[in-house]
């Protein structure tokens, strides 16, 4: 694997599905988000082993790199522009 820069990106997913995987909760609702965190944590890795990572998978156009660091498991620019109706991007980045 060569270095660019979704490295630092991949690494934190890497650390925090470690982390995912080593919470438990009695609770069923936040084992089940628990659980749908680690699903899509896990997609994103494999995204990125088959150099698919940081592109839309309906379009293959590439995410906004601003977009992918601030919800480095989206799959599609749906995903991503939902953080920009919920104001978690600036609409001038």
């Amino acid at each position: 694997m060569t270095y660019d820069r979704y490295t630092s990106i991949v690494q934190e997913l890497t650390t925090s599905l470690k982390e995912l995987e080593a919470s438990q909760s009695q609770h069923p609702l936040i084992q089940q988000y628990i659980d749908e965190e680690i699903t899509e944590v896990k997609q994103a890795l494999d995204r990125f082993r088959v150099n698919q990572y940081g592109f839309c998978e309906m379009s293959g156009e590439e995410i906004p790199f601003d977009f992918i660091r601030m919800n480095p498991t989206c799959t599609s620019m749906d995903d991503a522009l939902e953080w920009r109706r919920f104001g978690k991007i600036s609409s001038y980045s």
